[in-house]
């Protein structure tokens, strides 16, 4: 946990690309993969259900601190976020004897946030009031944006993708390919991350989208020759990638999220046509009576 706060806080202290840069290669170089592995989870945006009521953590972190509650909504006024006005608070109550958990953070999430889950509130209360009193300040306030769902820190998905890609020495397009889809924080998974890509691991994964980009510059002829240029609709649909593989056709939106079961008509044809093909492009709903596409609402 000590290390993970440590890295949280050198990517929340710059703005320079090359310092994050760094940051997380020395992390995911030095972290066990089980540690590694949930930070990848959090760093790319995924998010943990939050375990307990804001109301309550603000309840009890007033009582810890020896505060009325007035006084914790009022600091939490001024400073505009809970995890650090609790653990500023906290930081200045009786646990002075507190450190940094020396957990790894895979055993932390472990043993000391899965448990706080589905249990009784006087339970819960005893539990994060432990767990408060054996961490410092940093620690502290990197537990409660964990356990309040409210983990962010400024950096992109694209900056972590293309640490983890520079330290297995692959292009950043392959390590979002195996990134992609739902994948899950275990110590398997993120050295699979580093492993010679073999589809047949994973044959539900998408690849990652084509996008479109504006164009930087000003002037349209950059582009080249107009007789060279080509033109397409900007469909209104949704962003999706269609396919089968295995003999198992899947739908994914561009979100990563699996629109299978939404779009029955859409697997069915599709099972029918060659084996194994991706296809990346809009789903529409159609007009046959217009012979074009329907509006999005027809879609929706």
């Amino acid at each position: 946990m000590k290390r993970f706060t440590e890295l949280y806080l050198d990517l929340d202290a710059s703005n320079r690309t090359t310092a994050k840069l760094s940051a997380l290669k020395r992390y995911f170089a030095e972290a066990p993969a089980e540690d590694a592995a949930w930070a990848v989870y959090f760093l790319t945006g995924q998010r943990l259900k939050r375990t307990a009521r804001t109301g309550d953590l603000r309840e009890w972190a007033a009582a810890a601190c020896g505060y009325p509650l007035w006084m914790v909504e009022a600091c939490y006024s001024r400073v505009g976020d809970l995890a650090e006005t609790l653990a500023l608070l906290l930081a200045n109550g009786d646990n002075k004897a507190a450190t940094g958990s020396d957990s790894t953070l895979a055993v932390f999430i472990e043993n000391e946030i899965v448990p706080l889950r589905g249990v009784e509130r006087e339970v819960q209360r005893e539990r994060l009031l432990a767990i408060w009193s054996r961490l410092d300040g940093e620690c502290c306030f990197v537990f409660n944006k964990l356990i309040t769902g409210g983990f962010r820190v400024g950096v992109s998905k694209s900056l972590v993708n293309r640490a983890l890609a520079e330290l297995a020495q692959i292009e950043p397009a392959s390590m979002a390919h195996r990134l992609m889809g739902d994948w899950q924080p275990s110590a398997e998974n993120y050295q699979k991350l580093f492993q010679e890509e073999n589809e047949e691991d994973d044959p539900a994964r998408p690849y990652p989208f084509c996008l479109a980009y504006p164009l930087e510059e000003k002037e349209p002829t950059t582009l080249g020759p107009v007789e060279n240029w080509q033109i397409e609709w900007k469909w209104d649909g949704i962003r999706a990638q269609l396919i089968k593989r295995g003999g198992e056709v899947l739908l994914w939106s561009r979100g990563e999220e699996l629109l299978t079961s939404q779009f029955p008509e859409v697997v069915e044809a599709a099972s029918q046509w060659p084996e194994r093909f991706v296809l990346d492009g809009e789903l529409l709903a159609w007009n046959p009576e217009l012979g074009r596409p329907a509006p999005f609402s027809a879609l929706q």
